[in-house]
């Protein structure tokens, strides 16, 4: 079933959908989402540019939610490219109506569609991109969105994974809630499905997946006062609310005590804050 939604070509299709998705339901979920993608718009910038994204190439972003790269992707490939987002999630489809007409992304398709399952033609992308998709579900999972991704490269095309490690995030000095928030939010996490260490398994499971040429770069960053990702820790927190509290970790008052603690420490600017690696990898279809 196709539709138009003002002058951009969607098709909804019904899937199977691959893992369900880590986080709570809830309307700040998006406003994070759409925060994080500016944070890290920079980086997302570097990686294009080092792959050389051409004007006329196809290129697909799997999983964009409410944004993702679609800006930076419609951007480098031009009036003569076309630029696929694929998203299963319909709260973030349906942000996109009201994102890409006003930025004028008339080169962008957004496909309503799990990763495993929407119907796209193989062989047929230039680029296939995912950021921040991976690290959302199981191991399992994370190899067959890999191979269905070099399903729908051309031969010689290239496949870039953008996934987050937390094996740096810190903050100094140390603080008793976030050790304990860190902790809740790291089991809540791999409770549901998310592996927090994807950002070092990237370049393997290009390998794996027989991917050449691959190339990696971690970005790692020190946010300071005034960073929209100063407290970013405290919106995950929220987004996993429901979850942290069903372990039973913690009562809704020992939480929310938490995270004030946490909110004051944060806000004190000789707080240093060490963000996760960013890790990329990216390389060609044989």
């Amino acid at each position: 079933m196709k539709q138009i939604f003002e002058g951009i070509a969607v098709e909804a299709e019904m899937a199977i959908q691959s893992a369900a998705y880590v986080f709570d339901d809830n309307s700040r979920e998006i406003e994070r989402l759409e925060t994080q993608a500016r944070a890290i718009a920079p980086e997302a910038a570097w990686l294009l540019d080092s792959i050389g994204v051409q004007p006329g190439w196809k290129a697909a972003d799997i999983g964009c939610g409410p944004i993702g790269i679609l800006d930076l992707l419609a951007q480098r490939v031009g009036a003569s490219g076309a630029v696929v987002g694929i998203e299963r999630d319909k709260r973030f489809f349906d942000i996109e109506r009201s994102v890409i007409a006003p930025h004028g992304l008339h080169n962008v398709r957004m496909v309503l569609g799990d990763a495993l399952t929407v119907e796209l033609e193989p062989a047929s992308f230039d680029l296939v991109h995912e950021r921040l998709l991976l690290i959302n579900v199981p191991v399992a999972n994370q190899k067959a969105i890999v191979d269905r991704m070099l399903a729908l490269l051309k031969p010689g095309g290239t496949i870039a994974l953008q996934d987050y490690d937390r094996i740096s995030y810190a903050c100094y000095p140390e603080h008793p809630s976030w050790t304990a928030l860190s902790n809740a939010y790291r089991e809540a996490f791999e409770a549901n499905g998310g592996t927090i260490s994807t950002g070092r398994s990237l370049p393997r499971l290009l390998r794996d997946a027989g991917v050449q040429n691959i190339s990696t770069k971690v970005h790692a960053a020190i946010t300071e006062r005034g960073d929209i990702r100063r407290m970013d820790a405290l919106a995950m927190l929220e987004a996993l609310h429901t979850k942290i509290l069903t372990l039973g970790r913690f009562s809704p008052r020992e939480f929310a005590a938490h995270k004030q603690a946490l909110v004051e420490h944060l806000s004190d600017p000789d707080t240093l804050i060490v963000e996760r690696l960013l890790v990329q990898a990216w390389g060609t279809k044989p």
